[in-house]
């Protein structure tokens, strides 16, 4: 079926042709109005057809606009029309319906008879709307239907004595005689129908509308009686807590006492072999070491003889050797003796030297001091000391992974910490845990396969150790401290024992291995919240039909809340709900 487009009265091209658009049918039907847009002037239709041209679509055009017809026609669209419906040939939409005259031969005795019974009205109304263009089909009344086709049956249908008369005229002709096909029903089908369903809608509508009546009630009562809600919000009043205690732990302990502030222990004794493969921390540097010249200065008034067995220059304890030995240093003069300026002119030649090690660390800058220690004159800086003539250079950097003792004892250390790390996920799986302090660990031996000073990049170490002393229950010791403090709690505070809400730390003071028991210094710091439970119920009583402010008013008279929130649902209501259970009032710490 072809589908239609309805157009508007201000539809111009351009929104025709988006509609056209939307349209999958390459065939489609344009139903334009009277006095349209479109057909203002005959270049509208004109561009149309263009467009529906280059979208391939075949366009037709439905009208009842005779100008708009003239000009689709000529823009080259094809027509469509409403189908009209048949005319009657009665002079009103009722129709006497006869069947065609039979030759059989029928006794005129019948004849008289069918005449007698054709002066009854037999007919059949017919009745059809005509194709209206504009408005609504108005329902008939069929009442006056009735009347109006009866009068037509009357003045339509011949008299009983004319219709003898002209029976026994038409015997003497022919012996067959007319048959009249009799309607009882003179109401046209199609009026009926239209009739009943407008009934039908009629009662359908008020249905609709008593539907519509207790939805709108329903939903006045819902709005009114359930929808509002308010929720209150208190924040009550909180004291910083800290509390510093001692708890006694022992085997001999059976069961944790808050008011006595003891706690069970386990008794702890492990045997462990570890061996692990650790990385050498040791370093020697082996590059090549720094060569240069120094100027060596003597201020002793005395000529030195300092060889390169025995004479160190030193610098950031970084050491340095003579070449060769420095024969006949003589003293050094001054050009100027107020202001200590030296005599060049009495140095001796510049001696070479080279750094102890290899290095980058050793190169030098020219003019570089450096003290002079000799084994025989000592070392006297004020007298004695050298200045670098060139720079010191020559020197680079080169590492070699070397085992120390500083990697043995830190390996020893390595190895305890993970004979305990065992112990304690050992520990762990029965909710024990080892306080510090409250066990002793003893390396019974240990052995590496690689001895101090030896060039290697790891070794391997080896120890035996012993692991002894108390474990605890920690969930046991928490619990043991809250309910400790709530002894000491009035009954309108409660102690805030959320995870993250208080810090409990605690440590060994003493422990007695020989008699399995020791002492715990524990530190606690929380908060204690006032308790507003017990008064939630009576708050939501007063608080009916209340604003805002009358709320912050009335609840002014507690004095553990220190925080008052109303909510309100939906967010135009100005009060409170008359219903309590509508009323929810919490606390949030």
């Amino acid at each position: 079926m072809t589908p239609s487009i309805y157009i508007n009265l201000e539809d111009d091209v351009s929104k025709i042709i988006d509609r056209l658009k939307r349209e999958s049918s390459p065939e489609v039907v344009l139903v334009c109005p009277k006095r349209c847009f479109l057909f203002n002037d005959s270049i509208n239709l004109r561009l149309l057809k263009k467009q529906v041209d280059l979208m391939k679509k075949t366009v037709s055009i439905l009208t009842m606009d005779e100008r708009g017809q003239m000009y689709a026609k000529d823009a080259g669209f094809t027509l469509r029309f409403l189908p009209k419906s048949p005319q009657s040939k009665s002079m009103s939409d009722i129709g006497i319906t006869l069947k065609p005259r039979v030759e059989a031969q029928k006794p005129a005795a019948k004849v008289k008879k069918q005449a007698s019974a054709a002066s009854k009205p037999a007919v059949k109304i017919e009745s059809e709307p005509e194709a209206v263009d504009d408005g609504p089909v108005v329902p008939l009344d069929l009442s006056e239907i009735k009347q109006t086709a009866k009068k037509m049956s009357r003045a339509v249908l011949p008299a009983e004595e004319e219709l003898e008369e002209e029976v026994s005229l038409s015997d003497e002709k022919s012996s067959v005689a007319p048959q009249v096909s009799v309607q009882e029903n003179i109401f046209p089908f199609e009026i009926e129908e239209r009739y009943k369903e407008s009934s039908a809608k009629s009662k359908t509508w008020k249905w609709v509308l008593a539907a519509c009546l207790v939805a709108a009630l329903g939903a006045a009562a819902f709005f009114f009686l359930f929808l509002p809600k308010g929720e209150v919000v208190l924040t009550p009043k909180n004291d910083v807590l800290v509390r510093d205690l001692e708890v006694s732990f022992g085997t001999t302990v059976k069961q944790p006492d808050p008011t006595k502030l003891v706690l069970p222990a386990t008794q702890v004794a492990e045997d462990l072999e570890i061996k692990e493969t650790i990385e050498s921390q040791g370093k020697k540097e082996v590059g090549n070491r720094a060569t240069g010249f120094v100027k060596i200065y003597n201020f002793t008034r005395l000529p030195l003889n300092l060889k390169a067995e025995t004479t160190t220059l030193t610098l950031n304890g970084k050491n340095y050797n003579l070449v060769s030995d420095a024969m006949q240093i003589r003293p050094t003069g001054y050009k100027n003796s107020r202001t200590k300026e030296v005599d060049e002119s009495t140095l001796v030649a510049p001696v070479e030297i080279i750094s102890a090690e290899g290095g980058e660390g050793y190169n030098l800058p020219a003019g570089t001091r450096l003290e002079v220690s000799n084994k025989v004159f000592g070392s006297k800086p004020q007298l004695l000391y050298a200045k670098t003539d060139s720079p010191i250079s020559g020197g680079t950097s080169r590492y070699l992974s070397v085992v120390s003792d500083q990697d043995l004892t830190a390996a020893q250390e390595q190895l305890k910490k993970e004979a305990l790390s065992k112990v304690q996920a050992k520990l762990s799986g029965q909710n024990l845990v080892l306080p510090d302090d409250a066990y002793s660990l003893q390396v019974v031996q240990f052995s590496s396969d690689k001895a101090p000073g030896t060039q290697s990049p790891n070794f391997e170490a080896y120890a035996k150790l012993k692991v002894t002393g108390l474990a605890i229950d920690q969930s046991q010791l928490q619990q043991l401290i809250f309910s400790r403090i709530n002894q000491t709690l009035s009954g309108n505070k409660t102690l805030d024992v959320k995870e993250g809400a208080y810090q409990l730390l605690y440590k060994t003071k003493n422990l007695d291995s020989n008699n399995q028991l020791g002492v715990l210094s524990v530190h606690f710091q929380g908060r204690v919240w006032y308790n507003l439970s017990a008064s939630l119920e009576t708050m939501a009583q007063e608080l009916k039909s209340k604003t805002p402010d009358e709320v912050n008013e009335t609840l002014s008279k507690y004095n553990e809340i220190d925080k008052i929130e109303v909510f309100l649902t939906p967010s135009w209501q100005k009060r409170l709900p008359l219903i309590v259970n509508n009323i929810k009032v919490r606390v949030q710490p």
